[in-house]
C-alpha cells in the first residue's frame, strides 16, 4: 500500500510486525477500549494477533494493518483490513483504534473516508464492522459515517461477552 496523506501531515502507512513496540504502547494509550471490550488490559500476545489474526478461508495477502501518524511519524491510530470478507467486495473493518488525545478532532472521519477510497479503488463494494453493543459512541461513529446494523451476534471476548452489531456500509456514496 502506498501512503495516504491526511489533512496536517498526518498520513496512513503500512505497519509491519516488527513495529510491534509502537503498537503496544499505542494499545496502552487506549486501555479504555480494551477494558470495555475485553475487560482486561491488552497483552502482547494481542497485540501480535491484530498482526496475525485471519478470519477462516483468508490469507495475509487479503490483510492490511495499517498505522495512522501525526506529522513527527508518531504512531497514533491503527486499522485492521481484511478484503473480500465474508464475501467478494465487502471489506472487514476488524479494528480501528485511534489514541483518546485525538478522539473527538475528525481524525477518524477523515482516515475512514481516505480509506473507504483507497478500498473502492481496489474493489471493496462495502465496508463492513462489528461493535459491541455497550461501546456506545462507537456505534454513534460508525452510524454517522453512514453505517446501518444488518444483524446481532453473541460473542465471548477475553473476560466478557457481548452483543455485537454487525454493520454495514455501501462505498459507492463515499467518493
Amino acid at each position: 500500500m502506498q501512503n495516504i496523506n491526511l489533512i496536517d501531515g498526518y498520513k496512513i502507512k503500512s505497519i509491519y510486525i516488527e513495529d510491534k513496540k509502537v503498537v503496544e504502547k499505542l494499545c496502552g494509550k487506549c486501555s479504555d477500549y480494551y477494558m470495555l471490550h475485553d475487560g482486561v488490559l491488552p497483552s502482547k500476545d494481542e497485540v501480535d494477533e491484530i498482526f496475525t489474526a485471519l478470519p477462516p478461508n483468508k490469507d495475509y495477502e487479503d490483510k492490511f494493518v495499517l498505522g495512522i501518524y501525526k506529522f513527527n511519524n508518531e504512531l497514533v491510530g491503527i486499522v485492521d483490513i481484511v478484503r473480500d470478507f465474508p464475501t467478494v467486495g465487502e471489506w472487514m473493518l476488524g479494528l480501528m483504534l485511534i489514541e483518546p488525545e485525538e478522539r473527538g478532532s475528525g481524525l477518524g472521519k477523515i482516515t475512514h473516508q481516505a480509506l473507504a477510497k483507497w478500498a473502492i479503488n481496489l474493489g471493496a463494494k462495502y465496508f463492513r464492522i462489528g461493535t459491541i453493543e455497550d461501546n456506545h459512541k462507537g456505534i454513534n461513529f460508525w452510524s454517522t459515517l453512514g453505517y446501518t446494523k444488518i444483524k446481532e451476534v453473541n460473542m465471548d471476548f477475553k473476560a466478557k461477552a457481548h452483543i455485537v452489531n454487525v454493520m454495514i456500509l455501501k462505498l459507492c456514496n463515499q467518493l
